[in-house]
This record gives structure tokens, C-alpha cells and sequence, in this order.
């Protein structure tokens, strides 16, 4: 097998940045050595700064490159192959498309036929076409009954990796009002103010059905073995409701007092890395700084903007005076622990050779990402000092994919 050496005077390395070698054997880290250290294929990338490749627990972004704006769709498989490319730019290495189920009286069957359609060609477009690892997080809106026998046979089938529950009934979680309901919801999906008021007299009389139902998809998935969370938890009691089904991570708590008692009871929280971007939530919600500040936010997913992940970790480092392993933790070993994925997140030997390399001068920018020691992006040459690069020009890469814990893709 072939060994590579990745040499940088700025590589994170458990919790400092230190100068290093990196030696990658058949897709893994083989050896972390002094600098300059190891003879042989080597790529030097000076002072860039080298860090694990990205790990993302939550992002709907395939369903905004497969449908842009309302009504005007694209082929999934091509959708997949464009946003992949825009992953590895992003230096995700490991992402957790999250995929909705939506209510029904708001998408028709259509809705649910599209998801998981999306999920069947994701599986597939995962073992040939596709760049970095592409998991699936299944979201289920509560009170889409019809939606629940099509994510049991694709769990059954193992298609899914995570399962997450989703409220959106107006008057509490993210849509305290049902003005608030309808400001996203109809340009959103297109609605008439008309049938905009039927589907909230409907959600308001499914929702107390819908908890009793909604157990029993937690308890499938449970026995398969996914991670299970829960969306917009917005008081303690929905963290005992959750809590009591068997969920273990909450996404988008609104509010500290929530978070910190989700904490309290050995649970898991995460935010939104565009939050953190811009400093407040996009549905008026509170920031993810405030919840980082005190201490009660886990990770950080990329919810709507994968570009987001890595300048959110920028932003809690230089702004919020976060040391940088901390922050880098959030986006890369943390969620990669949450997901089960024991062989990523950190640079480490024996782990998967998933890097992204960063120039930080200004607005950090990746500009180069390793997934299983290939070079699946660059923006610039391979190095200074290399014998060849790792994929010369005219070779077409061959994936070396991992399949998830338990399941062959």
C-alpha cells in the first residue's frame, strides 16, 4: 500500500497545534510524527493548518439543491453529486443528510415519496459517485401518520442512521403563534391563507394522537439501534416527554433554562452553525452563543448552510475567545461520538485519514480535503515539496468509503 506523508508546521493534535508528519497508509493515519521526521511521497503544505475533516449531524441542504425554490426540482442523483462537491469544499467529510418527513395535509403523499426516494438514491449514490461519507438523519414530523411505514422499511432496510422527531403545530416549539406558523409556511410551500388555516385546525387535533403513535417509531428505531432526537424542545416537560421515549439529544433548544435542564438529565443538546454565523437564530429564537457561553451546547450542525461549520468553529475561536481544539470539538469529535462513528473525528493513528486543510490568514478557507487519505478537494496544487501528488491529474479516484456501524451500504 502506498504511504503518503502530510507535513505541516500547524496541525491540531488531540488539543494542541503542533508541527507534524502525518503518515497515511491505505486511508488511515499510520503514524503521527515529529516534523519533518519521515522521507518518502510527501505532500508540505507549509503553514496551513490541518484539522480533522468535518463531521455534520444535521443539514437539509440536499432538499434546497434538489428543489431551490418551490416547485422547480432536480434529478436527485445529480443534485447529490453537485452538493458533494460543495461538501468537500465546505471540509465536511461526514455528513447526515437530514431528510424530512413533513405533515401530509401540507405536502401530500408526494412529500413522503420524495423523501424517501431521496434516501433510496443516497444509499446508492454512496458506494460509486460520491466524495465524502452520506449518512442519513431521518426527520419525522409527529403528525405525519402515513410517512411512518415508509421510514420502518427503510430503517428495516438500513437506510437510516439517525431518527429525529419534529413538532411544527403553532403555539409552541419554534412557532409560538400561528402568525409565525404561516410566515414561514406559506411562501415556503406555497400555501392560500385558506389552506394554510385548515392544516393548523388539523395539526391541532392531531397533536395529542400524534404523541401516543409517535412512540412506537422511537421504539422501532431504538431496537435498530439509531441515535434518536428531538427538534425545538421548548420547556422541561417536553425534555421529560422526550427523555421518557428514549431520546438522547436535543436539537435547537430555545431557550438556556431548557438546555441546561436537558443537561441535567444526561442528555445531549446542539445548535445551528449559521446561528452562530450570524449571531441569531433566522426564526427569532435565541442565539447559540448565549447557549455556548453557559456552557450548555454540545455541537454544532450545519442545519441549512454546510459552508457555515467551519466558520462557525472561527467564530467561537476568535470571538468568543473558545480555544480552537474546543471549538474544532464541536464540529468534528464531538458529533462523530454522538453518531457512533469511532474512526473519525480527530487526527489520530489508526483513525480514518479525514483531513481538511485550512488557510486561516482572514476568513478561513478550506483548501484542501482528505477523505480516507484521497484527495477529494484542492484549490491549489498538492504541496511544495511531493514526488507526485496523491491523485494526479487524469486519475479517477477510487472511494474508500466506510459503511456505518452494523450496515453495508
Amino acid at each position: 500500500m502506498q504511504t503518503t506523508i502530510l507535513r505541516s508546521t500547524r496541525v491540531l493534535v488531540e488539543k494542541t497545534v503542533t508541527p507534524t508528519d502525518i503518515v497515511l497508509v491505505g486511508g488511515r493515519i499510520r503514524e503521527i510524527a515529529a516534523h519533518g521526521s519521515f522521507m518518502g511521497e510527501t505532500i508540505d503544505l507549509g503553514s496551513l493548518l490541518v484539522l480533522p475533516g468535518l463531521v455534520d449531524l444535521h443539514s437539509d441542504a440536499v432538499e434546497k439543491e434538489i428543489e431551490p425554490r418551490p416547485g422547480a426540482t432536480f434529478p436527485i442523483r445529480a443534485s447529490l453529486v453537485e452538493l458533494d462537491k460543495k461538501l468537500a469544499m465546505a471540509g465536511i467529510t461526514t455528513m447526515f443528510h437530514a431528510v424530512a418527513f413533513n405533515d401530509e395535509s401540507i405536502t401530500s403523499s408526494r412529500g413522503t415519496e420524495m423523501a424517501a426516494a431521496i434516501i433510496r438514491e443516497t444509499g446508492e449514490a454512496n458506494q460509486n459517485l460520491l466524495g465524502v461519507d452520506n449518512f442519513i438523519h431521518a426527520r419525522f414530523e409527529i403528525t405525519s401518520f402515513s410517512s411512518a411505514p415508509v421510514i420502518r422499511e427503510l430503517i428495516a432496510k438500513g437506510h437510516v442512521h439517525m431518527l429525529s422527531i419534529m413538532d411544527h403545530t403553532p403555539g409552541q416549539g419554534q412557532f409560538k403563534s400561528i402568525e409565525t406558523w404561516k410566515r414561514f409556511h406559506l411562501p415556503t410551500y406555497d400555501l392560500s391563507e385558506s389552506r394554510a388555516e385548515a392544516i393548523i385546525r388539523k395539526k391541532l387535533a392531531d397533536q395529542e394522537l400524534a404523541y401516543n403513535r409517535v412512540r412506537s417509531l422511537l421504539e422501532f428505531g431504538h431496537r435498530h439501534g439509531l441515535v434518536l432526537l428531538s427538534h425545538d424542545d421548548d420547556r422541561p416537560r417536553k425534555i421529560d416527554l422526550i427523555r421518557e421515549m428514549g431520546i438522547t439529544v436535543s436539537e435547537f433548544p430555545l431557550d438556556v433554562d431548557v438546555a441546561v435542564y436537558a443537561r441535567e438529565q444526561g442528555m445531549t443538546t446542539g445548535m445551528g452553525a449559521p446561528n452562530v454565523v450570524r449571531g441569531k437564530s433566522q426564526s427569532g429564537n435565541i442565539s447559540a452563543r448565549e447557549l455556548i457561553r453557559e456552557e450548555c451546547c454540545d455541537f454544532l450542525c450545519s442545519d441549512y448552510h454546510p459552508s457555515s461549520l467551519l466558520q462557525a468553529a472561527f467564530v467561537l475561536h476568535r470571538e468568543m475567545d473558545l480555544d480552537l481544539a474546543a471549538a474544532m470539538a464541536m464540529v468534528s469529535s464531538f458529533p462523530a461520538d454522538i453518531a457512533g462513528l469511532t474512526d473519525r473525528g480527530r487526527i489520530a493513528p489508526g483513525l480514518l485519514a479525514d483531513l481538511t486543510v485550512v488557510d486561516d490568514r482572514d476568513v478561513p478557507r478550506v483548501v484542501a480535503t482528505f477523505k480516507t487519505g484521497e484527495m477529494i478537494y484542492s484549490s491549489r496544487t498538492c504541496g511544495r515539496r511531493q514526488s507526485a501528488c496523491p491523485n494526479p491529474a487524469g486519475q479517477t479516484p477510487e472511494w474508500n468509503h466506510h459503511p456505518y456501524p452494523g450496515q453495508a451500504l
